[in-house]
């Protein structure tokens, strides 16, 4: 099995790609694994039977151990599959990825996770992937998330907190999806809640990136409890998440 990234479709596995969305962040945090188990849960209610997987994690032990991003993802999609296929590498060092794997003595490599995307994907009708590093964050000196993503024809959901500098975050990672042929689904604008005084703000920052990327731009209600599935679908229902899932490519 190539790991070549400019192999196309066949180097992501014999099993049939899946659609799906890819879940990410300038700089990826408990906030866009939470807006990923959101949308799998809307996804879910919708008759969605969901695969869902975060391929490397940095500052873990286990592959789902308790707080870390794979354990939420797994939980999100029904604790139904292999912890080491939810999360094919669970690094300890909480490094960036390629600098983790190295401290480690692991290489990182697209087969691993297009055999996990495999043995995840029997049975399903969607993928859901959390990117825990961030699509530009090197696994290689030559590859990086971001190829994974573009040979899986993923959709993209891009989470950003709601500060000036959104809208350029945003057209950042952008950038990067566009130039790899990678559609975007939307955006998940996060903490809101905290500029309650500055609406014109918010506004203005959906505004622009909406109209700048032609696709839907929503605000991440509060959650208090990240383990409630009723909390989590009320939180996609009240934020227009259908909106995004909408968007998922047949």
């Amino acid at each position: 099995m190539s790991t070549d990234a400019s192999t196309g479709a066949g180097a992501a596995g014999g099993a049939a790609l899946l659609p799906g969305f890819a879940v990410t962040a300038l700089t990826p945090d408990d906030t866009s694994a939470l807006a990923c188990a959101m949308l799998i849960a809307l996804l879910a209610s919708e008759g969605g039977n969901v695969a869902a997987m975060v391929p490397v994690e940095t500052g873990v032990d286990d592959p789902c151990e308790q707080g870390s991003r794979g354990a939420l993802i797994r939980w999100a999609a029904g604790h139904l599959d292999n912890p080491r296929d939810v999360t094919p590498f669970a690094l300890e060092h909480p490094r960036s990825a390629m600098h983790a794997a190295d401290a480690s003595g692991t290489l990182l490599h697209h087969a691993a996770f297009d055999r996990a995307r495999e043995e995840l994907s029997d049975g399903r009708s969607v993928l859901v992937v959390h990117d825990a590093v961030g699509l530009l964050d090197p696994i290689s000196p030559s590859q990086s998330m971001l190829e994974m993503v573009a040979r899986w024809r993923l959709s993209v959901v891009i989470v950003e907190p709601v500060t000036r500098w959104a809208v350029g975050h945003v057209r950042l990672i952008a950038a990067a999806l566009l130039a790899h042929d990678v559609r975007i689904a939307g955006v998940i604008l996060a903490d809101a809640h905290l500029l309650h005084e500055e609406p014109e703000i918010i506004g203005a920052t959906c505004e622009t990136l909406g109209a700048l990327l032609e696709c839907p731009v929503v605000l991440m209600p509060r959650v208090i409890s990240v383990h409630d599935r009723g909390e989590l679908l009320t939180a996609a229902h009240e934020c227009g998440l259908h909106r995004i899932t909408a968007r998922r490519l047949a």
